[in-house]
């Protein structure tokens, strides 16, 4: 009877702590290995040359599937497949990649913006400051941690901010760890990139509002891109 009983309590606490550990999303300390799924083919766009800028950028992403018709469009006239992991218009670059490469115009040398297992969905050039002061910056939002723990980057993990020059260098990011970037905007008469994020403060793996609100800003002339806390409330 005693031996049923322990076993009993046993899987009881087992299956709890499966339970608790399906709820716990943003936990930071629970960490995932991400595993770069090998059934996705990776492919590169053509390259994209922002106006006003010496960079060439190729944006690198997946298909699941060639025949799959979400990413296949038709040369006119070809009758010829392409597939297609971004769009550009007007400055900006979305879609799900696994990294962008830059190649200056005078050069064959192409390079990784990192060698991180990382989702880009969004790439905005800053046009308002390079036309203002001639700083060239591309502002991205990543998902760049497991936040649910399924050992993937998907639309189930948390999206940050991070900033770079046009030529991928200095990639740094803006938002602080675990924190969800809401939005973000540019005051060109102040040269600053002001941005808000929210953190899950109390690790419940939701945001709601218990959770701390973020306002920050970086100073764009500023070398080191220093992050500073505002507080407007």
């Amino acid at each position: 009877m005693n031996r049923a009983l322990t076993l009993f309590c046993l899987v009881l606490c087992i299956t709890s702590c499966d339970e608790r550990s399906q709820t716990i999303s943003h936990d930071d300390t629970i960490t995932t290995e991400i595993k770069k799924d090998s059934s996705k083919i990776e492919i590169a766009d053509l390259p994209i040359l922002i106006d006003s800028t010496d960079y060439l950028i190729h944006p690198i992403g997946y298909v699941t599937e060639y025949n799959n018709s979400r990413f296949s469009s038709y040369s006119k006239g070809s009758g010829r497949t392409s597939y297609a992991v971004s769009h550009y218009n007007n400055f900006s670059i979305s879609g799900e990649l696994s990294n962008i490469k830059f190649q200056h115009l005078n050069s064959e040398k192409i390079t990784a913006l990192t060698d991180e297992l990382i989702e880009i969905t969004s790439i905005r050039f800053l046009e308002t400051i390079r036309a203002q002061n001639g700083l060239q910056f591309l502002v991205y939002t990543i998902r760049d941690a497991d936040t649910n723990k399924d050992t993937k980057l998907n639309s189930n993990d948390i999206e940050t901010l991070y900033i770079s020059t046009i030529s991928g260098k200095g990639l740094k990011k803006l938002t602080p760890e675990l924190a969800q970037i809401v939005d973000w905007n540019v005051i060109p008469q102040q040269s600053r990139l002001y941005f808000k994020s929210i953190s899950d403060t109390n690790k419940n793996g939701e945001f709601d509002k218990n959770d701390r609100v973020n306002y920050q800003y970086v100073n764009l002339e500023d070398e080191h891109l220093n992050v500073i806390h505002y507080n407007p409330l």
